[in-house]
Order: C-alpha cells, then sequence, then structure tokens
C-alpha cells in the first residue's frame, strides 16, 4: 500500500470490478482516453480486473482509494515494464468517481506512484500518452515537467472523427531534480497557467 495525506494506492482486488465495470461503461470517461469506445459486460470486465490483480510483472494496476473511507474512487495503470532498459509506461489514470474529480486525487496518485517507479521499480525513463485535445491530462504532465517528444498526427478515430496523440516524457533525473529543487511543492498556478495557454493554442489551430 502506498499511503499519501488524501488517498491511497493498492493493487487491484477481485471485487473491484463492479467499479471498474461502471467506469469502463462510462462514455464521458472512455471518450477522453486513447482507446477505442466499447462496451464492456460484467463477465469480460470481472476477468480483467482479476487477470490485474493475479499478475503484476509487465503490468501494475493500483486502486486510488480514500483513506477515510477505503472507497474505490479511480485507478492508476502502469504498464509495459521493462527491467533491463528501466522504462515504463504510464497508461492510465481515471478517476471514475466524479465527486472526487477537483484534482487533489489525481495529483496525489500521479506523486505516490511516481515515487513508486523511481525508488521501487527504479525506471529510468516514464512516458505516457493523450488525446492532444485532452487539454487537462496535457497540462497536467507539462505541469509535472513531462517534456512532449512528439504528436502522432490522426492517430486514433473515436467520436466520429480522427484525433491526434501527444507522447511524453520525463527521465529520472529530471524528476529528481524538480522533486529536489521543490517545483512540485505548489503546481496549482502552473497549471492553470499551462492550461489557458494550451486552450489558446487549440483554439487558434481549429480556426
Amino acid at each position: 500500500m502506498l499511503k499519501g495525506n488524501y488517498i491511497y494506492l493498492r493493487l487491484f482486488e477481485p471485487e473491484d470490478y463492479e467499479k471498474t465495470y461502471e467506469w469502463h461503461n462510462d462514455f464521458d470517461i472512455q471518450k477522453t482516453t486513447c482507446g477505442p469506445l466499447r462496451f464492456v459486460s460484467k463477465a469480460i470486465e470481472k476477468e480483467w480486473v482479476l487477470s490485474k490483480s493475479t499478475h503484476n510483472t509487465n503490468d501494475i494496476y493500483l486502486a486510488i482509494c480514500l483513506n477515510d473511507t477505503d472507497e474505490m474512487i479511480g485507478w492508476y495503470s502502469i504498464s509495459d515494464i521493462d527491467f533491463k532498459n528501466r522504462k515504463c509506461f504510464c497508461s492510465g489514470v481515471v478517476i471514475g468517481d466524479k465527486r472526487y474529480r477537483d484534482g487533489e486525487a489525481y495529483q496525489e496518485a500521479g506523486d505516490l506512484a511516481f515515487k513508486y517507479i523511481v525508488n521501487e521499480l527504479n525506471m529510468n525513463r516514464i512516458s505516457g500518452s493523450c488525446l492532444y485535445d485532452n487539454i487537462i491530462s496535457r497540462a497536467e504532465m507539462e505541469a509535472g515537467y513531462w517534456t512532449l517528444e512528439g504528436v502522432e498526427r490522426q492517430a486514433i478515430f473515436k467520436n466520429g472523427k480522427y484525433h491526434d496523440i501527444c507522447h511524453y516524457a520525463i527521465l529520472k533525473k529530471d524528476y529528481l531534480f524538480h522533486l529536489q529543487n521543490g517545483d512540485y511543492d505548489d503546481r496549482t498556478k502552473r497549471l492553470y497557467k499551462i492550461i489557458k495557454r494550451l486552450r489558446q493554442e487549440n483554439n487558434n489551430n481549429n480556426i
């Protein structure tokens, strides 16, 4: 268990499928991800969660739970863990419960997961991707000092059109530099500035 001030992270348990089933069938959530929109049955979801809760070598799925009530409100996933080359892919942060989408749980989950990725898994390179139009996800990564390494044009078809995908990454040395410099202590101002800039850029590109 990885415990913070507000939430803690734990491995998936088989019974978590009841929550993840709801969130995988919530199209408001799914339309912001890089994956295709698809329906999921309870049988499929139960098998998927069971596989994630019993195999955690190459992929680690962590339930995001509230300290006060132990209620699961989302999950954080680490995929494609490559111990030889010391790199991994942060494949998703989902805050399924709409009551906790103010950013606090999202940010603390990322902080806890990153400490684990760097200090325990000993990863040197962490990458992540998001839709170009997903301004919040892009801003969260840029506020965390991730580097935009490229934009994959018209890489996925969903919501009736093709979307570009942004590919970000951060190296261990850069993460530790900003951590020791105190740059992660208060990211709120930086986050809002980046959101404003990205929205303006997005609007200009759509003109």
